[in-house]
């Protein structure tokens, strides 16, 4: 294989500046959010719209080169890194909000879109996107899809499995497929289920129809200290036990700076 003629044939679909090939530039990539481990892709590339998607899956197809689908590169278990080399397809110019539907609580969107902007555009209606990673402000919605990212607010609205209707993917050989759809449930085999927390395994998530939450009538932030940990958790436990469930709850314990 020709590195110079792949780099030309990509840049044929998604552009010249659509293509990361010099080492000093994909030192970037060569980890996620974690840093611990570090493996560089051979190319990373920038495709626009699902036909560019699968234009570049079946080119790297024909050459047999691994396929690493990679949103914000901000996840903590590896599942954006380039393990055995191959090329990065990186989803984060596909940021369009696509349809917003009030009406019906759900929105259509690119794969790129960051999680925080969804809530951002609904707002003025009174709705929120309710997944909410501790990396909301950078993370986007492919990559907490193949993650099935949680977060602080999984405890009263779960994690993103419980807010994603439907998405559209492209599969190892090139091909669209949805899996579910705009509505709640659909017929046959809960394929979308399956795909959300497959790490890109199975394909690349290119659009997504994701729920819209109202936002609350109310809320209070509480901070309150406890004399143990033990105190603490039971707090917690005491809480839910008398039926209440918080929109979040976080522990912090003493820290002190050792020079």
């Amino acid at each position: 294989m020709r590195r110079d003629a792949l780099v030309q044939e990509l840049q044929s679909i998604v552009g010249v500046d659509g293509v990361i090939a010099q080492p000093s530039e994909l030192v970037v990539y060569e980890t996620d959010g974690l840093s611990v481990f570090k493996h560089p892709p051979d190319l990373v590339v920038f495709p626009r719209s699902t036909e560019e998607v699968v234009a570049v899956v079946r080119l790297l197809r024909r050459y047999g080169l691994p396929i690493i689908p990679r949103g914000a590169g901000t996840g903590l278990s590896g599942g954006a890194l380039a393990e055995r080399g191959g090329v990065l397809i990186t989803t984060t110019r596909m940021k369009r909000i696509l349809q917003v539907d009030i009406r019906n609580r759900c929105a259509l969107v690119e794969a790129g879109v960051v999680n925080i902007h969804i809530t951002n555009a609904v707002k003025a209606w009174g709705y929120h996107y309710a997944p909410d990673p501790s990396s909301q402000v950078a993370c986007t919605i492919g990559g907490n899809i193949a993650e099935n990212s949680g977060g602080p607010h999984t405890l009263k609205y779960g994690v993103t499995t419980n807010h994603i209707l439907g998405v559209e993917v492209v599969l190892p050989e090139g091909e669209v497929a949805w899996l579910g759809g705009k509505t709640e449930e659909s017929v046959g085999y809960d394929l979308r289920g399956v795909f959300i927390g497959s790490e890109g395994t199975f394909g690349i998530v290119t659009k997504a129809w994701v729920k819209l939450t109202r936002n609350p009538q109310s809320y209070r932030t509480m901070r309150v200290s406890f004399a143990s940990v033990d105190d603490a958790a039971q707090a917690v436990s005491d809480i839910i036990a008398a039926g209440i469930i918080p929109a979040a709850a976080e522990f912090v314990d003493m820290w002190r700076w050792m020079p």
